[in-house]
C-alpha cells in the first residue's frame, strides 16, 4: 500500500472519498475524468503521474458541486497548505452561492408543503 505525501494528493483523495459517499460515485468519476485524474478508491489506485495542476483542477471542481462542497475544498486545502486559485476565495461569490442554495431550498420546500 502506498501512502499519500502531497498535501494535494491527500485532499484530494479525501474528497473523492466524501463525494462517493455523498454525491455518488458518477459525480466523482465525471469529475476525475473531467480534471484528467485517476479515480482514487484505494491508496493503491492513486497515480503519482496525476500532476499538481489535474489535482487541482479536480478539487477546484469538486468545489463547484455547491457551497458545501466550496466549503469542504477550502478548510481541506488550509488545513494540508495548498494554494487554491483566488476565484475560490471571493467572499461575495461564496455568500451569493449560499444565498442562492438557500433560496432553493427554501423554494422547494415550499412547493412540496404545497403538494
Amino acid at each position: 500500500m502506498s501512502e499519500i505525501t502531497r498535501p494535494i494528493h491527500k485532499v484530494a483523495d479525501i474528497l473523492s472519498r466524501r463525494g462517493q459517499t455523498i454525491y455518488g460515485p458518477q459525480v466523482i468519476v465525471d469529475l476525475c475524468a473531467k480534471a484528467g485524474v485517476s479515480l482514487m478508491d484505494s491508496y493503491a489506485d492513486l497515480e503519482e503521474e496525476d500532476s499538481e495542476a489535474s489535482l487541482l483542477v479536480f478539487a477546484v471542481n469538486y468545489a463547484k458541486l455547491n457551497p458545501a462542497a466550496k466549503l469542504t475544498v477550502l478548510t481541506l486545502t488550509r488545513i494540508h497548505n495548498v494554494t487554491i486559485p483566488k476565484e475560490l476565495l471571493e467572499k461575495r461569490k461564496i455568500f451569493s452561492d449560499i444565498l442562492d442554495s438557500l433560496s432553493e431550498f427554501t423554494h422547494e420546500i415550499t412547493e412540496r408543503l404545497r403538494g
